[in-house]
């Protein structure tokens, strides 16, 4: 920032003045020349600043840009007014800020955000079009900044939309418009609008990849996987890199779930280019996803060549492993991950493993010497070896640990969460409940506590209508969750509510083959008469895990 000339009286005056503000009766002190006033109010915005008090000091910067003209300044007090939430007088400093710099685009662009946050509609269209007349790549590169600017006001989508329609219509003729107009509608998922204007976009330009693109994104979205392959097809036409283009659709058609197709344009990548290790690494993922480890595996051990990917790809064969329930194979590919995204879930897995190979103490002091190697993961680690206590049914010492835990870190909410269901398993339920509700009382939105908190109200005690409560505050908040769906299906079910019971379990199984939900489906299916189809359900959980507790049980109680 530019300084002003110094001032003519000393930061003691502007201190008392500071602190008489308040006041009605505060007057400034006479001052030798107009730089000194100016200098004045800086340095009374300036302490106004440090003791954040953001709107004074946007006040008294603006007063001193009345005298001695600073773009920096006035930037600042623009800042500072949006800092204390107080948009007209962000606007007023924006303005000032472009008045002093009126050839740069970064106070243009803040004066239309602010006038459009502030309902001044013509004020924005005036901006925007001036930023698109004065772009130095031409009309089409400014229209795209001005969707670009438009695009970060979500909250004002509606006028933001009114005034790109409106520039659209003084340059209906520059396919760049319509390309602006639906990357903004994309933006703000007017999706049929966003398709128009992609459409018009190619009559006016026909070879423009760019819009292309544009349209194969917004066919996506839409849901339209077949017109979007199409556009695929045409953009193939011209010999460009198939490959790179078939990745980028392929992301998009996961970013709504369209697996199978994001799937086959993974395949098509790896065609066109066999060392795209990227598009194998996804296939293996995309195969585990779907349970399929004999598919999955000859990915991963094609990637233990590539430098980048090898470190990976031995963790994912680790995991193959410990699906096959192989612990001791699963062991010998974990260690041979050091380093990268998941070298430190790996050291916890290879805990899990020792642990599957009968190695418990073992296994305990890894997790104990990382967590003096890597404190910053403590917590991660004391999750895991509580995790293999449990599953050791060394109930007491989990409980052991998780105490010695929380008072290295008291209130760890995922070590209260842990030790709750050490306090469950030994049918300590007051005990879990405490731990869950002092979880609660931090973070009112703790889906996961107020869901296991629910469900083992629904399990342990006659408390069904409080349960069911906090099941259906976890379920708005996490509406997609198997484990939460599976709750309240099994309040529904101990409410006496069958066939809503049975329509939310078999929803949560369809979203997640769990043992414990395949044990309520069934139990459902089996109390409505539908007994076959529960053995069916049963079966198949016990298949891929024959030792699962509550599957189990419930299998021994009812199918005798």
């Amino acid at each position: 920032m530019r300084r002003l000339p110094q001032p003519v009286l000393n930061l003691t005056v502007a201190a008392l003045w500071l602190a008489a503000s308040a006041c009605a009766s505060a007057r400034e002190p006479r001052f030798s020349s107009p730089e000194a006033k100016a200098q004045y109010h800086v340095l009374v915005g300036e302490m106004a600043a440090q003791r954040k008090q953001p709107e004074l000091a946007a006040q008294e910067f603006l007063k001193a840009l009345e005298i001695q003209p600073d773009p920096e300044l006035a930037m600042r007090a623009a800042s500072l007014a949006l800092a204390a939430k107080n948009e007209p007088l962000a606007l007023k400093a924006a303005r000032r800020w472009q008045e002093l710099s009126p050839d740069e685009s970064d106070p243009r662009e803040a004066v239309a955000r602010l006038a459009l946050r502030t309902g001044k509609r013509d004020e924005v269209l005036k901006q925007c079009e001036a930023m698109i007349r004065g772009h130095a790549g031409g009309p089409e590169e400014g229209f795209r900044h001005v969707a670009q600017t438009l695009a970060l006001e979500s909250t004002r989508k509606e006028d933001a939309l009114a005034v790109m329609e409106q520039l659209r219509r003084k340059w209906p003729a520059l396919a760049g418009a319509w390309h602006a107009q639906s990357l903004l509608a994309l933006r703000f998922g007017q999706i049929e609008l966003a398709e128009k204007g992609a459409r018009e976009a190619l009559k006016l330009r026909p070879e423009s990849r760019e819009s292309l693109l544009l349209l194969m994104g917004v066919l996506v979205k839409k849901g339209d996987i077949a017109g979007a392959d199409a556009v695929m097809a045409e953009l193939l036409k011209d010999g460009t890199d198939g490959a790179e283009l078939r990745m980028g659709y392929a992301r998009l058609l996961l970013e709504v779930e369209q697996i199978d197709a994001a799937r086959r344009q993974f395949e098509g990548a790896l065609a066109a280019k066999a060392d795209l290790h990227e598009a194998r690494f996804a296939l293996g993922l995309l195969e585990l996803e779907r349970e399929n480890a004999d598919g999955a595996e000859p990915h991963f051990r094609a990637l233990l060549e590539a430098a980048d990917f090898k470190q990976r790809a031995a963790y994912y064969l680790g995991r193959i492993e410990e699906t096959r329930k192989q612990p001791a194979k699963a062991l010998e590919w974990y260690e041979k991950v050091t380093e990268g995204d998941q070298a430190i879930e790996a050291l916890t897995r290879r805990a899990v493993a020792l642990g599957g190979l009968g190695r418990l103490p073992e296994a305990r002091q890894l997790l104990a010497d990382m967590r003096r190697e890597l404190p910053m993961y403590a917590t991660r680690f004391y999750l895991a070896e509580g995790e293999l206590l449990l599953d050791a049914d060394a109930d007491a010492e989990a409980v052991a640990l998780y105490d010695h835990a929380l008072k290295e870190n008291p209130g760890e909410n995922d070590l209260l969460y842990g030790r709750s269901l050490v306090h469950e398993r030994l049918k300590n339920v007051a005990a879990a409940e405490a731990d869950l509700r002092n979880i609660i009382a931090v973070d009112q939105d703790d889906a996961r506590a107020m869901n296991a908190l629910g469900y083992m109200l629904t399990v342990h005690t006659q408390r069904l209508p409080e349960a069911r409560k906090l099941i259906a505050r976890a379920l708005e908040l996490t509406p997609d969750d198997a484990a939460v769906i599976d709750s309240m299906g099994w309040v529904e079910f101990r409410q006496g509510r069958h066939r809503e019971a049975l329509a939310l379990l078999e929803r949560a199984f369809s979203k997640a083959k769990d043992p414990e939900i395949a044990a309520h489906l069934g139990e459902v299916l089996w109390t409505i008469g539908e007994r076959a189809r529960a053995r069916q359900v049963w079966q198949g959980a016990l298949t891929k895990d024959p030792e699962h507790r509550v599957l189990r049980d419930t299998v021994q109680r009812l199918d005798r």
